[in-house]
């Protein structure tokens, strides 16, 4: 996962409060990332570093939650790169946003505030409501290889994203200015795991009417090809050399020293 900020939600997972509902009965563990997928790479998910993966949920939600991970072909799409389908991608794309979502909440920033994580997460496990929210894209890499970082560096590309309490809006509601508040942490969430390299990119203000085709081009600049939305063709998912770094660091909601070209034209005035 990305860099974190030094906060948790709950100190010590499988005590406390439910990190959805809030009530204190039948607290259980939940392993964000899960136990089974821990174990096809021969490691404990219990061990005490891994303890930033886990948290507190009760019975009833951890029971919901757990569905995300009972997706056999999905697991196996992670562990080895294969069986690319748009059924393993879509069931690929769900669970990376929920585990976004999850992560947001437990740490108390991410693409979403707390707040927005909790209200989409308890829609979608107290109703069933499957499927990922609106507005998320989700990109994806088959890594061959792991490799330094570019040099010269990549510059990273700076996002309005709709949830970021420090834009301000005119009386239209279109973005006109930043205020110094706290927002989410970055743009975007990376997940490397297995044979696979996931980004959760949240919903930003369009910096036009080509700007998801050019959130795409600027993801794909460090290897990524985009899985959610799907697109009429399935993704190739060839194997790639990736950096880590490169891809976390793709998208920013700073926007000094970054590329302000996807911003909203009120925005790119301030920083262009």
């Amino acid at each position: 996962m990305s860099p974190a900020p030094n906060h948790k939600a709950t100190p010590v997972p499988g005590s406390g409060p439910c990190l959805l509902c809030g009530t204190s009965a039948e607290p259980t563990v939940e392993h964000i990332i899960p136990r089974t997928l821990w174990k096809r790479f021969g490691i404990d998910p219990d061990r005490p570093d891994l303890a930033r993966f886990r948290t507190t949920l009760c019975n009833r939600h951890n029971e919901a939650t757990s569905k995300l991970h009972v997706r056999s072909d999905m697991m196996k799409l992670i562990e080895t790169g294969e069986l690319v389908t748009r059924k393993t991608l879509d069931h690929l794309s769900d669970w990376a946003i929920w585990v976004t979502l999850l992560f947001a909440l437990e740490r108390g920033s991410g693409v979403l505030g707390p707040e927005a994580s909790r209200e989409l997460l308890l829609r979608r496990f107290d109703t069933d409501r499957a499927g990922p929210p609106k507005g998320f894209r989700v990109y994806a890499a088959k890594v061959a290889s792991y490799v330094e970082p570019a040099d010269p560096r990549t510059v990273p590309y700076v996002l309005a994203l709709q949830s970021d309490s420090r834009i301000t809006l005119d009386a239209a509601g279109e973005p006109n200015g930043f205020t110094i508040r706290e927002g989410p942490i970055n743009a975007s969430e990376s997940i490397g795991l297995g044979k696979l390299v996931l980004l959760v990119v949240g919903l930003s203000f369009p910096s036009g009417p080509d700007h998801n085709e050019r959130l795409d081009e600027a993801a794909a600049q460090v290897g990524l090809e985009r899985i959610h939305p799907p697109g009429r063709t399935l993704p190739t998912l060839t194997p790639a050399s990736v950096n880590m770094t490169d891809i976390s660091k793709v998208f920013t909601v700073l926007p000094i020293g970054a590329d302000p070209s996807l911003l909203p034209k009120g925005l790119q005035n301030l920083f262009g």
